[in-house]
């Protein structure tokens, strides 16, 4: 039995999915008890050591994201930091044998530049990243007194589209940009286009944690989950571009309203070898991944 923490969000929805359909079971951890969720509140213990009663592995998704840590930076360290040690002592009570904790490349620096790998100086600067900097520990330091296995996944910028429409995932550059094809014809960014972002496609995120899950290799490890390709938002707005029509039949416009150029924004390599050495391939490939975008946007929106 798996617990996904935060399984009614964005990446917890599709990874929920992507495991229940290769015949894992799964208990999905939500704020809110439902039918199909039980309800974790992470002040209380008991409520805690309930969802974890009975499973072998816990793949931790729940936080604040970057723009709610930024609006309160002490509840960020209360949610995203004394959280996921909370969840960590009631995983051990329970017997819990595996712990998959998503963390987030931002704990290296910000903005994100340079060739990066695993053991590159962390220095994270935003309350979001610093929230998520110190729950690694928290699971290093329970990995490393072997209380439990834990595994840390440092994500890039994961694309494509969520199991429903309500999913907080609207403000993330591809799904943004889906939308506004969708609703305008036309693409309108505040950044500039030489900017450059590593994109893993969702599914291919669901691949790593399926491999994860039925391997040893990977316990007790930081690992970048990376396409290892930096990718300027100029080549994501023409593969928008591209996929629109194909399968909308039309070809959106873009703006980009920031022109100035800054030599660093072109230089961005987060390395996914040690990914590799463990046996697990990524697939860069975005085009299918913004193709169901784009279609669930006509449907939603």
């Amino acid at each position: 039995m798996i617990l996904i923490t935060g399984g009614t969000g964005y990446l917890g929805g599709r990874l929920a999915s992507y495991l229940r359909k290769l015949n894992f079971e799964v208990r999905i951890g939500g704020r809110k008890a439902s039918a199909d969720s039980y309800g974790m509140d992470y002040s209380d213990d008991s409520s805690l050591e309930v969802s974890c009663k009975e499973i072998s592995t816990i793949i931790h998704l729940a936080c604040m994201n970057a723009q709610s840590c930024e609006k309160d930076p002490e509840l960020s360290f209360v949610i995203n930091s004394i959280g996921t040690l909370k969840l960590l002592k009631a995983a051990e009570k329970e017997g819990v044998s595996r712990f998959i904790y998503f963390s987030t490349a931002h704990v290296y620096c910000s903005p994100l530049i340079g060739e990066i790998n695993e053991e590159f100086l962390t220095q994270p600067i935003h309350p979001y990243s610093i929230s998520k900097k110190c729950a690694e520990d928290f699971v290093i330091e329970a990995s490393i007194n072997k209380r439990i296995s834990g595994t840390i996944f440092r994500l890039t910028n994961a694309v494509g589209s969520p199991v429903n429409p309500e999913a907080n995932c609207w403000m993330l550059v591809a799904n943004d940009l889906c939308r506004q094809v969708v609703l305008n014809k036309h693409m309108e960014l505040y950044s500039n286009e030489y900017t450059k972002r590593d994109f893993v496609p969702i599914s291919s995120l669901c691949h790593v944690v399926y491999s994860a899950l039925l391997s040893d290799n990977i316990s007790s490890e930081i690992v970048n989950v990376s396409s290892g390709i930096g990718l300027t938002l100029r080549e994501l707005t023409d593969l928008i571009v591209e996929r629109s029509q194909k399968v909308l039949g039309f070809k959106p416009t873009v703006n980009f309203n920031d022109e100035s150029v800054n030599d660093d924004q072109k230089n961005l390599i987060i390395s996914n070898s040690k990914l590799n050495r463990l046996g697990i391939k990524v697939d860069v490939d975005l085009a299918n991944e913004i193709d169901q975008i784009l279609l669930n946007c006509t449907k939603w929106f």
